[in-house]
């Protein structure tokens, strides 16, 4: 047997005992198993696939009946023994190691397993395919997978859905470019119907992969033949047809030998007027052709083969460090595990805020815009009104009217007035505090702190933790802005007074009202309304400077009691009290999520699988 398809199908094995078939493994893993090239017989029901199948392994092994009796694809790997006396045994993928020397005993486990598979997966038939592989001297070397036959429409007990889930099953493996397709259809029926040419057709518009085999040549009508047919003079298929003439029932019955058989086929052909002088005919000539296209294309394509494996073993090694090496078994590493967990956490949040774009940039807003017009917001109108200052200034002075400056007056206005910058400074604590949180979120979802995804409970803490710094930093923040506000309500100096009534700063600067008027413009009206109009642009220019150095002094606050701190120390008490734990604890907190370490084993098992297909391919003598 030719040392290149013995190791394919070697590889074809190992993928077939890790649970890689041709119609993949439903994951996103790589599937070895569609590389692989072989040839699949598709056919209608009772087209006379398996007999073409046992015809060319020499033996009666498969399952016989009626209506679907293959119900699972049977990927049949013929190797052809060294020794030419050795004895012909068959082995099955999900039984390694047992060899089978009665055929019989093959057919009958063919059954049981189908039965186990589909009665656990409560359906009639199975995509998932037994291996079998048969050691003979008598055998070529072939790699042939005998699928479920077509039908156009359901029998008594079938689901309707049958007909579309045998197609569905054989499309899977026949639309790989590495299949070579063999389309059995019987002589004595019309090709224009046949489901297997439909089929190939579709998946194989070129015909570069198709060939025909025509059964059951022997039973057609009297006075018709299908020479025509295996001469490609009409229904022309790329390859070429094959006819052959199977066994008929009265033969199996009478327990005909495949010997006998097949010197019976060859007889008919080369008696027969009709057939005279044909070489593409009869199962030994099916069986070399066969033969020689698998061993063409293993060859060909063995580099792709090759180059898949070599990929996909990198590919997958990759995945598996970026999830991080072996669980952490002792205090110490668990200890070293997590503390360098949380320093990753730490840098990634400190780069997040530094870097502008999703993080000190949003920060900057805050301070930028939404402090400035949320103070403007504020109702300062509402107590800078004649009738309202009139009263609080006359309640400031009691029984002792005031004689020059009303400064008991002054002193409530603007403590009132002050009191209004309170909500916009707590309300920029509360917007910085939230845009944190949200960078924590951020980060604990980013690439850069990956591996936490294997650890979903030191996630969570991480994440808890770092909300529970940011809640104690927001506290002292806002501490900080209300004495930064009460400070300026609660003392007002003397040379503030004379720079009020003045309407200029010590350096000249003159001082303006909230709606922009210069303080010491002349107001309108009534001796008395121009005296309270005065107080009131006083007391508005001096507002007006007070909100001004709040938007500078507030952020500096924040930023010094918050975010710098929020950048330094994080995750600092969490990392104090890490460093404390006992091993349980700490085998608590490095729980690995489910998800991530299916697929940790997942990737383990396929790595391992491909590994082994790697040794195999790199033996090849080309």
């Amino acid at each position: 047997m030719d040392s290149v398809l013995k190791a394919v199908n070697r590889v074809s094995q190992i993928a077939a005992l890790a649970g890689d078939t041709q119609v993949g493994d439903g994951g996103s893993l790589p599937s070895l198993a569609r590389q692989l090239p072989k040839i699949v017989v598709v056919g209608g029901q009772s087209s006379g696939k398996s007999s073409v199948l046992e015809a060319v392994v020499g033996r009666d092994f498969l399952p016989r009946g009626t209506g679907i009796v293959t119900r699972r694809p049977l990927e049949l790997q013929l190797e052809t023994a060294s020794d030419p006396n050795a004895r012909e045994y068959g082995e099955f993928g999900h039984m390694p190691g047992q060899k089978f020397y009665d055929f019989e005993e093959i057919r009958r486990e063919i059954e049981a397993e189908t039965m186990r598979h589909t009665q656990k997966r409560g359906t009639i038939v199975s995509p998932v395919p037994i291996t079998l592989r048969i050691v003979s001297p008598q055998l070529p070397g072939l790699s042939m997978v005998d699928m479920p036959g077509l039908t156009k429409v359901p029998i008594d007990g079938q689901p309707k859905s049958i007909v579309v889930e045998l197609e569905n099953m054989a499309r899977d493996y026949v639309k790989h470019e590495n299949v070579i397709i063999l389309a059995v259809t019987p002589a004595n029926a019309d090709l224009a119907t046949s489901d297997a040419l439909r089929l190939a057709r579709e998946v194989d518009p070129t015909g570069e992969r198709t060939i025909g085999v025509l059964t059951k040549i022997d039973i057609m009508d009297p006075g018709t033949n299908c020479r025509d047919v295996l001469e490609g003079q009409t229904y022309q298929l790329r390859n070429g047809w094959i006819g052959v003439v199977n066994r008929g029932q009265a033969d199996i019955n009478s327990k005909m030998s495949m010997k006998d058989a097949r010197s019976k086929e060859l007889q008919f052909f080369h008696s027969s007027r009709d057939y005279g002088g044909l070489k593409n005919v009869g199962t030994g000539y099916l069986s070399t052709e066969l033969s020689d296209r698998l061993i063409s294309s293993v060859r060909r394509q063995l580099p792709n083969i090759s180059g898949f494996v070599n990929k996909s073993i990198m590919d997958l090694q990759r995945e598996l460090e970026a999830m991080g090496g072996p669980a952490a078994t002792s205090r110490g590493e668990m200890i070293h595990l997590v503390l360098t967990l949380c320093r990753k956490f730490e840098t990634a949040f400190a780069k997040l805020i530094d870097g502008g774009k999703g993080g000190g940039e949003l920060i900057l807003t805050v301070f930028e815009k939404r402090l400035p017009d949320s103070i403007e917001k504020q109702p300062f109108k509402k107590i800078l009104e004649v009738p309202y200052v009139k009263r609080v200034i006359e309640e400031a002075d009691g029984i002792q009217p005031h004689l020059v400056a009303p400064e008991a007056g002054y002193r409530r206005l603007l403590e009132e007035a002050l009191g209004y910058l309170k909500d916009p400074c707590d309300k920029s604590v509360e917007e910085v505090f939230v845009l944190l949180r949200r960078m924590v979120d951020n980060i604990a979802n980013s690439e850069e702190v990956r591996q936490l995804r294997r650890y979903p409970t030191l996630r969570r803490e991480i994440v808890t933790a770092a909300y529970r710094s940011l809640e104690a930093f927001k506290e002292e923040t806002r501490k900080m802005v209300n004495i930064m506000v009460e400070m300026e309500r609660n003392y007002i100096t003397a040379e503030y007074f004379r720079t009020i009534q003045m309407g200029k700063m010590p350096d000249g600067k003159v001082m303006y009202t909230l709606d922009g008027r210069p303080v010491t413009e002349e107001p309108e009206g009534s001796p008395e309304e121009k005296h309270y109009k005065r107080i009131i642009n006083q007391v508005s220019g001096y507002v007006r400077e007070i909100c001004q150095q709040m938007t500078q002094a507030v952020p500096k606050a924040i930023v010094h009691c918050m975010v710098l701190q929020a950048k330094d120390k994080l995750l600092e008490l969490m990392s104090a009290q890490i460093a404390g734990e006992q091993e349980a604890a700490l085998k608590r907190v490095l729980g690995e999520d489910e998800a991530v370490m299916k697929r940790r084993e997942a990737l383990t098992h396929k790595l391992d699988m491909l590994r082994r297909a790697q040794a195999e391919l790199t033996s090849v003598d080309v």
